[in-house]
């Protein structure tokens, strides 16, 4: 089986026991996988790796950005493929026998299934039927989320390279950064508890990420115009894909299907 793993802060015990009841009870043996925690990143870090993105990152995002690249190195270690969720993802029953089915895929580098509820841009056409009622759909350029992915070695092996010079939050690194061969399961079968309680569920206080951070602003300033010069150049980069909604590319969410998911612990 593949292995599969979730990204947990030491102090987020409760998250831990959730994602651990969560995969008993859809038969999904998880290992939990000690996330980084910002106090303990170094300073030369957060003045390298830190600013390397289209704003300063925070310590928060940087340590979670340095949790999945810790998961990254695994991949490329064990060389197999694995599941990496992070420890406030929602899963649905039908995740199991999805990674089963995806574990002798070829030509793939990573393999998205969360539904984020961005709309993404996707191929029109070349879906591929992964199991009965779950589709592949090829990704030209998706747009957020890092809680339910299943990674490739080749796809590790083109991030840890990237990420020896540059850093970002973790989704846009994955979605934006490194060009991955990718593809997203159709529905989804993973959501963050915080889309889904926006969508009516409750999930109390255990919605809020424990690892993903709050994303600010950056001001406009003389000293900050070469974040904003990336910013630039990333805006840039997406406008073919705009207009690439006119022929072979669509842009739309892809969901997650609520009754699918287990119900949620106390």
């Amino acid at each position: 089986m593949i292995r599969s793993v979730f990204i947990n802060l030491d102090s987020a015990v409760e998250r831990r026991a959730y994602m651990e009841e969560q995969g008993r009870k859809i038969g999904l043996p998880l290992e939990r996988l000690p996330a980084v925690k910002a106090d303990t990143i170094a300073p030369s870090l957060m003045q390298g790796l830190g600013q390397s993105w289209e704003r300063p990152l925070t310590p928060s995002e940087l340590a979670c950005f340095l949790s999945h690249r810790a998961a990254w190195w695994q991949v490329l270690a064990e060389n197999r493929p694995m599941l990496v969720l992070e420890d406030d993802a929602v899963l649905s029953s039908e995740l199991p026998a999805a990674i089963a089915a995806a574990e002798n895929l070829s030509g793939i580098d990573f393999l998205n299934f969360e539904d984020f509820d961005r709309r993404r841009f996707v191929r029109r056409g070349g879906a591929m039927p992964l199991m009965p009622g779950v589709s592949l759909v090829s990704s030209a350029r998706d747009k957020a989320g890092s809680a339910a992915y299943m990674l490739w070695p080749s796809g590790a092996r083109k991030l840890l390279a990237l990420s020896e010079r540059r850093a970002a939050p973790a989704d846009a690194f994955l979605h934006a950064e490194a060009r991955l061969a990718s593809r997203i399961s159709e529905p989804a079968l993973a959501a963050q508890m915080h889309v889904l309680a926006a969508r009516g569920q409750d999930f109390g206080a255990h919605a809020a990420s424990s690892i993903q951070a709050v994303r600010h602003k950056l001001p406009f300033s003389r000293k900050n115009l070469h974040f904003f010069r990336r910013r630039l150049m990333t805006q840039l980069r997406l406008a073919p894909y705009h207009l690439g909604r006119l022929g072979p590319l669509s842009y739309r969410k892809i969901l997650f299907q609520p009754s699918a998911a287990p119900a949620k612990t106390s």
